[in-house]
């Protein structure tokens, strides 16, 4: 009973303390992945044009920053999780107030630095799944990544050939009754995960299988080598037999 009226007492403190450590780190990665943007348009003001040349030049060269920008960001970003001790997610349960908690916050912020200036723009490039091989998930080969919303990739698999469609959520963590829950997330080959769908921890989905737009896939859930699953929370409806889908 004193641990958790303790813990209640420093909770908001405390989050605003972790709040102003996350605006500081923030401010440093994303800082340094501007240097070459920043550079890029300092070379093109200092170029011998005049009048509108000089304007075009520069507005081409700001376009062009933003893309320095962002792929420097992609490959600032693995190299930040481990200055920060923050490599991955932690598997298991714990407090938001633990070190475990402090690496589930951290790591998770460096996703989100790229989720919210820059992934738009790499969905469904090799650009992606080589930058969350770098933040620890496991990928296969030519695997399609075409959403944003993908958090502790250190505890993500990815079997060849699968394809993870249009703003599905991909997370292996959870919170429960106070507390955060983190298992790894396991997808097969071949897999077809439709369109903003989303997948919960501890989930394990088999080679070929199908799980249809919109659903939600429980935590804990077992797909079957083959099966369609769909909507929420989602169920076996079918089978997918020699190229074609067979609904129960």
């Amino acid at each position: 009973m004193a641990e958790q009226v303790w813990k209640r007492r420093i909770l908001t403190p405390l989050q605003f303390l972790l709040a102003l450590a996350l605006f500081a780190e923030a401010a440093l990665v994303l800082g340094l992945a501007a240097f070459p943007a920043i550079k890029l348009v300092v070379w093109t003001q200092a170029l011998p044009l005049a009048g509108n040349l000089h304007v075009l030049a520069l507005g081409i060269a700001l376009g062009g920053a933003y893309f320095a920008f962002g792929i420097t960001l992609m490959a600032l970003l693995p190299i930040a999780r481990w200055v920060t001790f923050a490599q991955g997610t932690p598997a298991g349960s714990f407090s938001y107030v633990s070190w475990e908690g402090w690496r589930w916050a951290s790591y998770n912020a460096l996703t989100l630095f790229l989720r919210f200036s820059f992934v738009n723009w790499v969905r469904l490039t090799p650009f992606l799944p080589l930058y969350h091989r770098l933040m620890g998930m496991r990928i296969g080969a030519r695997v399609q990544i075409n959403t944003a919303v993908v958090a502790d990739q250190n505890l993500i698999s990815i079997g060849d050939d699968t394809i993870i469609g249009g703003d599905v959520t991909l997370v292996a963590h959870v919170a429960e009754r106070g507390r955060l829950y983190a298992a790894p997330v396991v997808i097969g080959r071949n897999v077809t995960v439709g369109l903003m769908a989303v997948i919960f921890p501890g989930c394990v989905i088999g080679d070929g299988a199908v799980l249809a737009a919109g659903s939600v896939l429980s935590k804990g859930s077992r797909v079957g080598a083959g099966e369609i699953w769909s909507g929420v929370p989602a169920r076996k409806v079918g089978r997918r037999r020699a190229g074609r889908a067979e609904l129960r």
